[in-house]
């Protein structure tokens, strides 16, 4: 692709304070572009090949910008039309190509002189390299939903599912390698479902030894305090009467509870961040999980009994 040929968008702004300059450059030169190579870069790339993928894009951005609010987010990640053999070949090869040249003239630059058209350049090369890959994943956006709805849990939501897929497929675009003669969606297929199945067995461990944990700690006396205190009488009345609420819930619920709210042998009461990072899941997600498992016990009981029983609740 001749680099006249570029799109005529906005160039980076032409930095010329020497201080600003060097240190542009100093961070392109630490930082290596990587590209899957083909010896098809070594000459003069295909003029047609070019077209087809200036004109993929072009549509693509076309309709991300007419869809605007008049889809689901949901529904605009499926839209795009999918990708021929020849346009996936094209796209790809396009995109490396780009990145090819943008590291070989990465490696010219020279610290001592540096030269802002130079940096221009690789910045031109690499951001329609970003637009080619944006292309791509765009069109492979149902393959990702598609694999994702076949792993979703009560405990990974299809949303949590679907942001790891889609990291996974930028991942993917990044290290497929055009010239092996199959198409992308097999080789993003094996790489989404592979991490969409670790994850879920990873999640279903953590929490399966965290339950045994919890199970350990249940209702365990302090062999140190005197049994004929007032403290040792309520809690023993508490500990019976929330061992059997607790029997109702099931084991991630119980885990919570007694995690929360200082069941546990150590008398302990566990921030949600500590509940949150047993989980596998984020702060708020822990939080969202201990109100409705405090709600499953608020509908087996009274609001009475519920108060007496959340009433020594440590902080």
């Amino acid at each position: 692709m001749d680099p006249a040929s570029l799109p005529n968008r906005p160039p980076a702004p032409n930095v010329t304070e020497p201080g600003r300059l060097a240190d542009r450059a100093r961070r392109r030169v630490e930082t290596p572009i990587e590209f899957i190579a083909n010896s098809a870069f070594d000459h003069p790339a295909d003029g047609d090949q070019a077209a087809v993928v200036d004109a993929l894009v072009a549509r693509w951005q076309s309709a991300a910008d007419s869809a605007g609010g008049s889809k689901t987010h949901l529904g605009r990640l499926c839209d795009a039309e999918l990708l021929s053999l020849e346009q996936e070949r094209a796209l790809f090869c396009q995109m490396n190509y780009l990145k090819c040249q943008a590291e070989r003239m990465r490696r010219t630059i020279d610290l001592e002189g540096v030269d802002a058209a130079v940096l221009d350049a690789i910045d031109r090369r690499l951001e329609r390299a970003r637009q080619i890959r944006d292309c791509i994943i765009q069109a492979n956006m149902r393959l990702v939903l598609s694999i994702v709805r076949k792993f979703v849990t009560p405990q990974q939501t299809c949303d949590e599912m679907l942001s790891d897929g889609i990291v996974t497929l930028m991942q993917a675009v990044e290290k497929f390698d055009f010239d092996r003669g199959f198409r992308f969606s097999t080789y993003a297929y094996r790489s989404i479902a592979r991490h969409a199945y670790r994850s879920v067995k990873a999640v279903r461990s953590e929490e399966s030894r965290m339950v045994r944990d919890a199970d350990e700690w249940a209702f365990e006396q302090d062999e140190d305090r005197p049994a004929s205190s007032m403290h040792d009488r309520v809690w023993s009345q508490l500990r019976e009467r929330m061992g059997m609420l607790l029997g109702q819930l099931d084991r991630r619920d119980r885990f919570i509870i007694r995690s929360r709210y200082a069941l546990g042998a150590h008398r302990k009461a566990q921030s949600f961040q500590a509940i949150a990072d047993r989980l596998g899941v984020s702060k708020e997600r822990a939080r969202q999980l201990e109100r409705r498992a405090v709600e499953k016990l608020r509908q087996m009981t009274s609001e009475r009994e519920l108060d007496e029983l959340f009433g020594a609740k440590l902080v």
